[in-house]
């Protein structure tokens, strides 16, 4: 079990890395790649699945309203404005995080389709297990 997770924070290191080289806050790539990936999401969601400190993600957040990249969405119904990034942010995004995306690519391209395929299945069932452990009341 511990080479797993060793492997798990190693890849995070590896992306601070790859963000400190390219002159980029590892937050700052961090929250850029969440809404890159997902359509729309709010601060505190990517606060969780990235372990960031909410206020990280606030920073963060009016860093790339104020360059214009973000936009808060308009929801009555929500507590938490969903943010997306605005058109200039879309191109920010592909600028900033290109090489990153490439390295991902290559990387999943060195190990083969389905083996990559295979760890991304395997990962997901681990984590229902230990989901299923933790929240249905582990030890």
């Amino acid at each position: 079990m511990n080479d797993f997770f060793a492997q798990t924070y190693r890849q995070d290191e590896l992306y601070d890395i790859w963000a400190k080289q390219n002159g980029l806050k590892p937050s700052t790539v961090a929250v850029l790649y969440m809404l890159d990936q997902f359509e729309t999401c709010t601060q505190g969601w990517i606060a969780k699945m990235c372990l960031l400190p909410k206020q990280t993600v606030h920073t963060v957040v009016q860093e790339l309203e104020q360059a214009g990249h973000l936009e808060k969405v308009s929801d009555p119904g929500r507590r938490e404005k969903p943010l997306r990034l605005t058109k200039s942010g879309k191109q920010y995004a592909a600028d900033k995080l290109g090489g990153l995306y490439r390295a991902e690519e290559r990387a999943a391209a060195d190990i083969g389709e389905q083996q990559f395929a295979a760890m991304v299945e395997l990962t997901r069932k681990f984590t229902d297990a230990f989901a299923k452990e933790i929240l249905d009341g582990a030890e």
